[in-house]
């Protein structure tokens, strides 16, 4: 799959998702090259209890040839009693040739728990750095407050390419401030060849709800543990690159399953090659 797909690549088809695959786009270089895309995303989830939810994205990607980018869209989604409406912008910039980015990313709006209303706030900040061939470095600092969590979750993630179509990452949050109570640990493998990729992932911790996206009613309450596996395979189709993947939670006995389809349409005169 074209190294540009990376954006689409996430574990999680939430808020945050879009950020992931920036981090991915900025630590492999064959991705740094201009750009236009028109990102879209569609999940259904069930739930413990006989809920469920679902929720859809839409995203303008610019990617400039120094690799910097900026990102904007708007998203909706809905879990079990409650629903939100959100505008994300994603942006980096390249440190010339330093083989750094800065990044910064905000997931801003509103919602409804209920028949309560909601502010919903995610916002974060952080530097990408290749530290050597095989190695990038990710410190990020990441402030959410959607009532009544809040609280900081800085994170630190380690990316390694043991060769030119594989990715290993590995990743630790740990909150500070606020009722996020949070220590989560993820660790990630992407492979991405010139028209097939596929991911495979797991996350474990203690997490406040809201950090994965469970928002009001019975998702909502106390930290718990999570134990969380994904997978995911994708493959280019002229223009598009289309993605699938399934995404299974377990909160201490709440569970969520997730299925998201994401496509990337490439908006260049022709396909665009590898």
């Amino acid at each position: 799959m074209r190294g540009g797909a990376g954006i689409t690549r996430a574990a999680r088809t939430r808020a945050v998702a879009l950020a992931a695959g920036v981090a991915l786009i900025m630590c492999w270089p064959a991705a740094a090259r201009a750009d236009d895309r028109l990102l879209f995303s569609a999940n259904g989830s069930t739930l413990t209890g006989d809920h469920g939810g679902g929720g859809a994205l839409g995203t303008w990607l610019r990617q400039f040839d120094s690799g910097s980018l900026i990102a904007l869209g708007a998203e909706y989604e809905t879990i079990y009693n409650s629903h939100w409406t959100l505008g994300n912008f994603n942006g980096s910039l390249a440190l010339g040739q330093s083989k750094s980015s800065l990044y910064a990313e905000a997931h801003l709006g509103s919602g409804d728990t209920g028949g309560v209303a909601f502010h919903y706030t995610n916002v974060a900040g952080g530097l990408m750095s290749a530290l050597a061939p095989w190695l990038s470095v990710q410190l990020e600092e990441r402030y959410i407050d959607v009532q009544p969590s809040r609280g900081h979750l800085p994170k630190l993630g380690l990316v390694f390419h043991f060769s030119p179509h594989y990715l290993t990452s590995v990743s630790y949050a740990q909150s500070f401030g606020g009722n996020l109570d949070t220590k989560l640990g993820t660790a990630r493998l992407d492979y991405v060849g010139p028209r097939f990729s596929w991911l495979v992932g797991a996350a474990y911790g203690p997490v406040a709800p809201i950090v994965l996206n469970f928002v009001g009613g019975q998702t909502a309450g106390p930290v718990r543990k999570v134990k969380e596996g994904f997978i995911g395979a994708g493959k280019s189709f002229g223009r598009t690159d289309w993605q699938l993947i399934a995404d299974y939670q377990d909160l201490e006995g709440f569970k969520r399953t997730t299925i998201t389809l994401n496509c990337t349409v490439h908006l260049g005169k022709g396909s665009h090659t590898p």
